[in-house]
């Protein structure tokens, strides 16, 4: 019966799922709010949930919280609108907070054990956001407005210095760290000049969520935002 769930037995009991339904999006790896729901739903169909008012702090970010509810038991979560590095926006659009929501979700239901080793483990996309990072917290209590890289391509850290921003994984496997989108889009006209070569591809196809984060980092309707739109189009058109 409903009325007699207890932690314990719906830990142990949402815990032993192996969620094998993931997604990579660069380097981390997560599972879609509709995947975790499914699992959830297939086990307590009466489960429930809910969002509670975003609060809006003073630096222009905003934090997102989430209730779930299954029978007598209850999780609470919070989670703020990042970015693709997972560093804070101020001043985030309704589909950042929309797109959060979702993955407060997924973070609040790993409460109760569902995918939760994806969250303890190193390649998750919030792996160690709760261990001290003074770099981090200097940049988190300056940020005004949405963090993006301009059409100057100065990608800086907390501390005024130029960070390694983006990735590209050569055919060998060797990994080539990128500090701007200007230097990015040369190094794709140079390795995905053909999308007719097989070769070229296999290469689109390893670097795919890279290219795409690479896009999410630029304002749309800029001439760098249109040219990775372009080659983005060539290699899904084909």
């Amino acid at each position: 019966m409903i009325n007699e769930l207890n932690y314990r037995d719906v830990w142990k009991t949402l815990s032993s799922i192996e969620c094998k339904n993931v997604d990579k999006k660069g380097k981390f790896t997560y599972m879609s709010w509709g995947v975790c729901w499914l699992e959830l739903m297939k086990v307590y169909p009466f489960a429930s949930y809910e969002f509670l008012p975003e609060s809006y702090e003073n630096n222009g970010t905003v934090m997102c919280n989430c209730i779930v509810r299954i029978g007598n038991l209850e999780r609470s979560m919070f989670l703020p609108v990042m970015d693709f590095k997972n560093n804070s926006v101020g001043n985030p659009t309704s589909r950042e907070i929309s797109d959060t929501r979702m993955r407060c979700l997924v973070k609040c239901i790993a409460m109760f054990g569902l995918g939760h080793h994806i969250f303890s483990n190193k390649d998750s996309a919030v792996y160690g956001e709760d261990l001290p990072d003074a770099k981090k917290d200097a940049g988190e209590r300056t940020v005004v407005e949405k963090s993006s890289v301009n059409e100057t391509d100065d990608y800086l850290d907390a501390w005024n210095e130029p960070v390694t921003a983006f990735t590209f994984v050569k055919t060998s496997g060797e990994v080539i760290h990128v500090d701007s989108v200007s230097k990015y889009i040369k190094g794709l006209d140079n390795n995905l000049s053909d999308p007719s070569n097989v070769l070229h591809k296999k290469l689109y196809s390893k670097n795919k969520d890279n290219i795409l984060a690479v896009l999410e980092s630029t304002t749309k309707g800029t001439e760098n935002h249109t040219k990775l739109e372009n080659m983005i189009g060539l290699y899904e058109d084909k």
